[in-house]
């Protein structure tokens, strides 16, 4: 790859970056998003988050079959316990995180 098309694609992405980014930003006031679409978009962030720890909790490590002494697996189930019954955020990474690194040392 030359110099050129090196600049070429880190212009190119800039410019697609700011776009996509920047959209509402630019529009400002003229486009109005509806109430629905408005309530949609609160859950994308969490959705967003699920997509990319969900695989990675349930198939661990590339492989496509459930591993049931996973770490990732029990991690995460700690954690979703933990935020189910206390509501609290650093309790929910602290204690996921704790049984994460309890399994993988059990295991190991």
């Amino acid at each position: 790859m030359s110099s050129f098309e090196v600049w070429a694609v880190i212009l190119g992405l800039t410019v697609i970056t700011f776009i996509t980014r920047g959209f509402f930003l630019l529009v400002g006031e003229r486009m109005e998003l509806s109430e629905t679409l408005q309530n949609a978009l609160r859950y994308a962030p969490a959705a967003a988050l699920v997509a990319i720890i969900g695989p990675e909790m349930f198939f661990a490590q590339g492989s496509s079959e459930l591993e049931i002494n996973s770490p990732y697996l029990w991690g995460g189930i700690c954690s979703i316990l933990a935020f189910w019954l206390s509501r609290s955020m650093l309790l929910t990474i602290i204690l996921g995180m704790v049984a994460f690194t309890a399994i993988r040392l059990v295991l190991a």
